[in-house]
């Protein structure tokens, strides 16, 4: 059971740290008027747009790597405090739930899915970059288009047609 409390911790933790990361112009509690990013799809002065980071060969290897760690982590934890509940609901005795159960013993196969999620994704981010430089190329147009509804939502409340 204590091996689940690392990863409730980390849930705690993960949006309290995102939190602190939010650049000082833009808290949370005080969030822009309208929200729009910059035309040209960077979200901090000086960094490049998201399809340009998706697509660095060093950040798909790092996130590869995490990738399979990760995966080989959650094949090794054990399912016995989450199995357990479950077999006591539906009727049966929880003590026959093998206490050493993880993903791994339940499908042995299922220890290549780490490896090849790795494998394939940099090919995910090579296509996810592909559609976010497509955002990036409409972003300046939506832009407009929000930045003009705006304004005859304006003209619309002060009684103009």
């Amino acid at each position: 059971m204590r091996i689940l409390a690392l990863p409730a911790a980390l849930l705690v933790a993960l949006p309290a740290a995102a939190q602190a990361q939010l650049p000082p112009e833009h808290p949370a509690e005080h969030p822009p008027e309208h929200p729009v990013a910059p035309a040209d799809g960077a979200v901090h002065a000086g960094e490049p747009p998201l399809s340009q980071q998706l697509r660095d060969p060093a950040m798909q290897e790092s996130l590869a790597a995490t990738v399979a760690v990760l995966g080989e982590v959650l094949l090794d934890l054990p399912l016995a405090p989450i199995v357990e509940p479950m077999a006591e609901a539906a009727g049966r005795d929880p003590a026959s739930v093998d206490p050493d159960l993880t993903l791994r013993k339940m499908r042995p196969e299922a220890g290549e899915i780490p490896a090849r999620a790795a494998q394939e994704l940099p090919r995910a981010l090579d296509r996810a970059a592909a559609m976010a430089g497509t955002v990036e190329t409409v972003r300046p147009i939506l832009a407009d288009m929000a930045g003009r509804l705006m304004e005859a939502l304006e003209e619309a409340r002060r009684g103009g047609r």
